[in-house]
């Protein structure tokens, strides 16, 4: 990434973060109302799938989008998760 813009060493971040805001804008309402351990295992479910593909990506616009839904799955896991386990 040394010979990269600037831009895209940033964009790693970026993406992360964008996804989790996204995420707690969405995924914790659908939370809400839904119920909150489909979400929370859908967030357990996304986190899975999404290492692995960040692992074997080759693409850095694959590997970014990978980024964002990782920032969502981290809502999902977390923030919801939180709240479902303080429920039980």
């Amino acid at each position: 990434m040394t010979c990269e813009p600037e831009y895209k060493v940033g964009l790693i971040g970026a993406a992360f973060l964008l996804g989790v805001v996204v995420g707690c804008s969405t995924l914790a309402r659908l939370g809400d109302i839904v119920g909150r351990k489909p979400i929370y295992m859908l967030g357990l479910g996304m986190h899975i799938a999404i290492t692995c593909g960040i692992l074997w990506s080759t693409s850095q616009l694959i590997t970014f989008t990978l980024l964002f839904l990782f920032g969502m799955s981290l809502t999902a896991r977390y923030y919801v998760g939180y709240t479902y386990l303080l429920e039980m």
